[in-house]
């Protein structure tokens, strides 16, 4: 087969290949109906429209002596067609098999991938590539029965494997040998289905966590100690509620107040000015090395070492008010937890801005970003794939360490706990059940927010997003739930016509 406009070739059928160029019109209805049905099945989940993977290729990616794009012609008509392009120096890669709507289940994309591997193979290729995507099983029983291997976990489902990738080594052509003893029909065994391995210890172990938990479990409602009644009644009254209150609102001031200023010690501490630079490093040193209590503490007697703090010019006049008067106990408390917590927080956005790729530096100074919109428009969004995890996870450590505000006489979820539990000496598992329970709820809150904050970050580096938890439990409900075949879908079904763009 040649890459001209005008050679063919004859199969049976009255099937007629022709090989052509991407842009000739005579591949127009093709593409068209490609970019419709990839829109159909995917929508934006791909992160792009699909005219963007339609023309991401240039059309001599397709053109001898690179690649190949064919069309099928039955009786004048165009019924299906394909293309390869170079994937490396022994390898092409299979593009744009489709088969014409009206003409699908007779197998003419086998016909296709067969033509276009007889190709490869005439110009000296050894292995074939391809992928598809997770909404196409037809696509995947063709590539299956054709012999392509799958680079991907096939116990997963289709969802969570996302894009689908297989290969297949093309045999080489060898001289004809003299008849001989006829070889063994394995044919039997080829047509075998895959068993997957069987992981027998894997579902002991299984079993016997799951023995444990339901062990716990039983002890939870079966125990009179936990006085599950009492739970109930502390669980939403005032006094519990009101700490509950000033835990969220010290968690969320030192929170955002410590994010921005790790960004702030960050930035100092990559700087290429030596005091800022040493001065960010030894402020990491001294937060990093104190503990939080001795900070809170600390602060909270500040009064005692300075009984008034201003501001002036040295040994001369200065503006000065009480300490006392300055901070009150809410305010101590998030200046505490903040100053601890700048120091962490500066380390994660020091380490998630080194992880960037310094191409994407030296490209943004090849465009003439001043360096402030290099760090705020390159740099940053794409470090917030680092960032985000491990900054929730000191969100989440900050909400617990909150309840050390108990010791600067302020009453937190923790010291409304602690202060009920001294009136209430025959309820302190009750009320410590309560607080469990209170600080689970805020954690899980904060990781869901984790989870879609993370797949949001991650949408530039993937093509299909994993499922969420609920869209696995959906793919699960619907895998084992039957499903009624009309007539022609039966027909369509049972042939392994498949797509691929």
């Amino acid at each position: 087969m040649t890459d001209t406009a005008d050679a063919t070739r004859v199969r049976s059928r009255t099937l007629t290949f022709r090989t052509v160029r991407p842009d000739d019109p005579a591949a127009a209805p093709m593409l068209a109906d490609l970019e419709r049905e990839y829109d159909d099945r995917y929508g934006d989940d791909l992160g792009e429209p699909a005219s963007v993977e339609i023309h991401r290729y240039p059309p001599e990616q397709f053109t001898a002596p690179l690649g190949t794009f064919v069309l099928l012609y039955e009786g004048g008509q165009l019924v299906a067609g394909g293309a390869f392009k170079p994937y490396d120096e022994q390898t092409v890669e299979l593009k744009r098999i489709w088969t014409a709507p009206s003409e699908r289940g007779r197998g003419l994309a086998a016909e296709v991938v067969r033509e276009l591997e007889a190709e490869a193979r005439g110009r000296g290729y050894s292995r074939v590539y391809l992928t598809t995507g997770p909404r196409q099983p037809e696509a995947v029983r063709l590539y299956r029965r054709l012999g392509y291997t799958p680079l991907y976990d096939v116990t997963l489902p289709a969802e969570e494997v996302g894009i689908h990738p297989f290969e297949k080594t093309l045999p080489s052509a060898v001289p004809p040998v003299q008849a001989g003893p006829a070889a063994p029909d394995v044919s039997g065994a080829l047509s075998r289905p895959v068993v997957p391995l069987r992981h027998p210890l894997r579902w002991i172990a299984a079993a016997l966590v799951l023995v444990l938990l339901l062990n716990l479990v039983q002890t939870l409602f079966t125990n009179p100690s936990w006085e599950w009644p009492r739970v109930g009644k502390w669980l939403f009254s005032p006094a519990i509620l009101t700490g509950l209150q000033l835990t969220l609102v010290a968690t969320a001031l030192s929170a955002v107040i410590s994010f921005a200023g790790g960004v702030l010690l960050a930035i100092a501490r990559l700087s290429r000015n030596p005091v800022l630079s040493s001065l960010a490093w030894g402020y990491v040193w001294l937060f990093r090395s104190v503990p939080l209590i001795l900070v809170l503490v600390f602060l909270y007697n500040l009064g005692n070492l300075y009984p008034s703090v201003g501001i002036g010019i040295p040994f001369g006049p200065q503006f000065s008010v009480p300490t006392a008067n300055l901070l009150s106990d809410l305010a101590i408390g998030v200046t505490a937890l903040s100053l601890s917590e700048i120091a962490y927080a500066s380390e994660i956005v020091r380490a998630g801005v080194l992880a960037v790729d310094h191409g994407q530096r030296e490209a943004a100074q090849a465009l003439g970003l001043p360096r402030h919109r290099q760090f705020l428009r390159i740099v940053l969004p794409q470090a917030l794939r680092s960032i985000v995890p491990a900054f929730v996870n000191q969100v989440v450590g900050l909400l617990k360490a909150s309840s050390l505000l108990f010791y600067v006489s302020l009453l937190d979820l923790f010291g409304v706990v602690q202060n009920l539990s001294s009136t209430y000496p025959t309820d302190i598992i009750p009320l410590l059940v309560v607080a469990t329970i209170w600080y689970l709820v805020l954690t899980s809150a904060v990781s869901v927010v984790q989870y879609h904050v993370e797949r949001w970050t991650a949408r530039g580096t993937v093509r299909v997003l994993p499922a969420t938890p609920l869209q696995r439990v959906w793919l699960a409900v619907r895998r084992h739930r039957p499903v009624v075949r009309t007539s022609a879908e039966t027909t369509t079904a049972n042939h392994d016509d498949g797509k691929v763009i």
